[in-house]
């Protein structure tokens, strides 16, 4: 493809700026030596050097490069690059940020544009020395550690809020302000776990206590806190609800004081389960921190699709993780 003006102008351009960064050539019994003639011949690109004059011979490589060979343009002026930092930096000389910032503009005239050439930190790296370089990142490093530790311990004091107010919804009297102190509490601990949480909604003829997305998954939530072990009604309900969404979605049934082993047997028996069920001890559990409540949903969807099992206890999932462990 014949280049077009601007494009050769552009090629003369950036052999001004590549002029520095190498030796035209050099003798052939010299092991190791690299030049713009070495670094051609590596790219493959040999017989687009035509020796002489330094300057014009690194337009003549480039043009040609582009024109017969425009597939190795980014390997070649990369090569160039690499090379000429260790070059520059052995005559003290090092390659300067706005010597590779020129180098880009000119490559946009010529249609391309090396990612590895417009890397951030890569051009904050010429500009200091390797000590000062070393330093910044270090700061830098210190900086993000903060970051993450304030964000751990602000984490750990939501955790322990939202653990105190569920352990005091036991001795409240009146259920229905527990059970709407409980989705509070819910979906706290949903927002912290990273679970995008929709609080209680109601469509035609039904109230949905909320939902939580893992994974790219909805889950339709249900939350019931009786005095017993729930029956096998409102898991008929819940059952309904779930199915009247869609044939792909799934629910959670939270049931503080769990429910019957006849509602469990009764909720499964000739037909899919289409959710699982988390007790109070689970919630404990991720509340206390003992289990993360992501690591827990996971192993409970795993446990409901290859067994149809609605309740797999936290207490089972620890037992297996400390097992799998121990077993390294």
């Amino acid at each position: 493809m014949t280049l077009s003006l601007k494009e050769s102008r552009a090629c003369s351009e950036m052999a001004k700026v590549l002029y520095s960064f190498l030796p035209g050539s050099g003798a052939k019994n010299w092991t190791g030596h690299v030049s713009f003639q070495t670094v051609a011949a590596e790219v493959g690109v040999a017989k687009f050097w035509p020796g002489g004059s330094k300057e014009p011979a690194i337009a003549t490589l480039l043009e040609r490069t582009l024109e017969y060979e425009r597939g190795l343009f980014e390997k070649l002026i990369l090569k160039i690059v690499r090379a000429g930092i260790k070059y520059r930096e052995k005559q003290g000389e090092p390659i300067t940020e706005d010597e590779i910032k020129t180098l880009n503009g000119l490559i946009l005239e010529v249609g391309f544009k090396f990612p590895d050439l417009w890397d951030p930190l890569f051009l904050s790296s010429l500009r200091a020395g390797a000590s000062d370089r070393a330093a910044e990142l270090v700061d830098k490093e210190m900086t993000a550690e903060k970051i993450r530790v304030s964000e751990v311990s602000t984490n750990q004091q939501k955790l322990m809020a939202l653990k105190n107010e569920f352990y005091a919804l036991a001795g409240i009297e009146d259920r229905q302000a527990a059970g709407r102190a409980l989705e509070k509490v819910l979906n706290g601990l949903f927002e912290l776990s990273g679970l995008k949480p929709r609080e209680p909604f109601r469509i035609v003829g039904e109230q949905i206590d909320g939902s939580f997305d893992l994974d790219n998954e909805i889950y339709l939530v249900e939350a019931k806190w009786e005095q017993k072990p729930l029956s096998e009604q409102p898991l008929m309900v819940f059952r309904e609800k779930v199915e009247g969404k869609s044939n792909i979605t799934r629910g959670a049934f939270i049931a503080i004081n769990g429910c019957t082993d006849v509602a469990m047997d009764a909720i499964t028996r000739g037909k899919q389960p289409n959710f699982f069920i988390i007790d109070g001890y689970d919630l404990s559990c991720t509340l206390e921190g003992t289990i993360g409540l992501k690591e827990l949903l996971r192993s409970k969807i795993r446990c409901l699709a290859e067994e149809g099992r609605l309740l797999l206890s936290a207490a089972k999932v620890l037992n297996s993780s400390k097992q799998a462990g121990g077993s390294k």
